[in-house]
């Protein structure tokens, strides 16, 4: 049949994006749909650019599992397409003593993962690292391997390397429906610019991504938006801080971290907030204040430093603080949702479960020949708010990339 792919991706952020460049790169033959006029728009355009090694995720969850495998991958990705990415490491710090009984729990948690060799340290170390903490820390956490990069960058290097592999993408392509013969072995996808065919569908939405599924009349699962804030501060005080500085992780998540981009621009968030829409909300205003009060009493030398930036994002989580991948082979269909947080983190782990779902239980054999080489990249930022990867020109949709685009690539590679 004419113009069947092998696998249709839905969604273009940086979990479609990663499984994409994951089939492509294993011979499969691949398009991806995404709704709006640039890639990585939505949820992966607010989220804060930090590689996580699972340290603090449940040992029995998906997510930890997709999140170990992809971590070491990433490294190998990030060299081989020279992409930019500091090792910061990270030092969760307790400011009360009833945080403090929480350290050893964490740290033994990390050890039996066994990803993570997470140790306490003593105050006087944590303000040789540290010594621009406030001097009301009671105790500490060192995590090494917690990582930066540039997520859009990263995200999109994956699907350019997935195009000049022979994967063909589609934008401001929103899928209406979705229906599958009972009698023949192809999914066809009804879009607002036509209709295309594949013999697998993979349902990266994302934050629409229940919307999506229920177009190929599943309903597993519902995204519950939640809204993270940032407030981003001048490279001139990147000096301040030498890791990522984590508060005590709570039920919701890891809570508001004090870090710096792989471009030195200091942040601060994300916050945890009931999202009411799940369209990128604008910035409050009592929020970034609160934000900043926050960073002023951890770090004494931000006081009266001006921040340069807000941002947003919304994470597509879902009723359960866990991913929920799952295969439908009699529909041709792979729902990949409820990516919260972590995603940039698990993805390359998310990328090779779905491929082993698409072989196992779909299946479906590679068509071509395979092309996981690495090979590294011409990139060129345009200001005020493009790239250019070898000769192909993409719009810049997130704001840790754009406030760094001032900064020259060959400083961190």
């Amino acid at each position: 049949m004419a113009d069947v792919s092998d696998v249709i991706v839905v969604g273009g952020g940086v979990v479609g994006c990663a499984i994409i460049w994951e089939l492509t790169s294993r011979g499969y033959e691949c398009l991806l749909l995404e709704k709006n006029e640039n890639l990585v728009s939505e949820a992966s355009s607010g989220n804060s650019g930090m590689l996580h090694t699972g340290f603090d995720s449940s040992a029995n969850s998906l997510e930890f599992q997709c999140i170990k495998h992809s971590f070491p991958r990433m490294f190998d990705l990030l060299k081989g397409f020279g992409l930019p990415y500091e090792k910061f490491w990270a030092t969760m710090v307790a400011w009360t003593q009833e945080q403090v009984s929480k350290l050893p729990i964490i740290a033994e948690k990390s050890r039996a993962a066994g990803i993570s060799s997470a140790s306490e340290i003593s105050l006087s170390e944590l303000y040789r690292r540290e010594p621009g903490l406030s001097r009301h820390a009671q105790g500490a956490l060192w995590i090494p391997e917690e990582t930066v990069v540039d997520p859009w960058l990263t995200a999109i290097s994956l699907v350019h390397d997935a195009r000049r592999k022979g994967a063909v993408v589609k934008t401001d392509t929103v899928v209406q429906n979705t229906c599958k013969a009972d009698h023949n072995q192809y999914v066809h996808v009804m879009t607002s610019r036509g209709q295309f065919t594949g013999r697998v569908v993979i349902n990266c939405g994302g934050l629409y991504g229940d919307i999506v599924d229920k177009l190929a009349g599943l309903q597993h699962f519902s995204i519950v938006p939640k809204k993270g804030q940032y407030a981003v501060y001048p490279k001139t005080v990147k000096h301040l801080i030498n890791s990522s500085i984590l508060p005590i992780p709570t039920d919701k998540g890891k809570g508001e971290i004090i870090f710096k981009t792989v471009y030195g621009n200091v942040i601060i968030g994300p916050t945890f907030e009931e999202a009411i829409s799940k369209r990128r909300p604008e910035s409050d205003s009592n929020t970034i204040q609160r934000l900043i009060r926050y960073g002023e009493s951890c770090v004494k030398g931000l006081g009266g430093c001006p921040i340069v930036n807000t941002y947003t994002g919304v994470r597509p989580a879902t009723e359960i603080k866990d991913y929920y991948i799952d295969s439908y082979p009699e529909s041709g269909w792979i729902t990949v949702g409820g990516i919260r947080s972590t995603g940039l983190s698990g993805s390359l782990g998310i990328a090779d479960k779905v491929r082993k779902l698409v072989l196992c239980q779909h299946n479906l054999e590679p068509s071509r020949a395979k092309g996981i080489e690495l090979n590294k990249m011409a990139i060129k930022f345009l200001p005020p708010g493009h790239a250019m990867i070898d000769d192909v020109i993409y719009t810049v949709t997130h704001p840790i990339t754009l406030c760094g685009m001032d900064t020259p690539m060959e400083s961190h590679l």
